[in-house]
């Protein structure tokens, strides 16, 4: 077994244990959930056709045998992430017009990435609103989704 083969299975390991480590507790009975699963540049054609072929095996049985549906969403424009995840997790028609932009009322450079950011866009974005996470997690989320200071805005795993 060459090295880079050991080391990814390790680390393809080692995520795993952490996954389950932060599962929490298990959903409570009878309440309802939601799934959404954004897949940047992902067009509905595009991910039929993989359903269709057998090639999102994962997302098939959710659809077939867990009761799960698929529904459409217009996003509008931009179409960044930022400014999806903000319309979908608070409801609202962002004013973010791309992944790195230029605030004129701030007079500052916006960047997704850097620590804090996010948070900042959020406060003023989401305007005291309560993220449809609330009790909830999200994973690779832009935002925090929460309604209440987070003991740490940088976590994405919601509030």
């Amino acid at each position: 077994m060459a090295l880079d083969d050991l080391v990814l299975g390790l680390q393809r390991a080692l995520d795993r244990l952490v996954r389950r480590l932060r599962l929490g507790a298990p959903p409570v009975p009878g309440r309802r959930r939601l799934l959404i699963v954004q897949i940047d540049g992902l067009s509905r054609a595009v991910l039929e056709q993989a359903l269709a072929r057998g090639r999102a095996p994962f997302l098939g049985r959710l659809l077939r045998e867990r009761g799960y549906q698929m529904a459409p969403m217009s996003v509008g424009l931009p179409t960044s992430t930022p400014a999806f995840q903000m319309a979908a997790m608070y409801g609202v028609r962002p004013d973010i017009p791309g992944f790195h932009y230029h605030d004129k009322r701030r007079k500052v450079d916006v960047y997704f990435p850097r620590g804090g950011d996010a948070a900042n866009v959020e406060k003023v974005q989401a305007a005291g609103r309560r993220g449809i996470v609330g009790g909830g997690g999200a994973y690779g989320c832009v935002f925090t989704v929460c309604s209440a200071p987070c003991p740490s805005r940088s976590s994405s795993r919601g509030c």
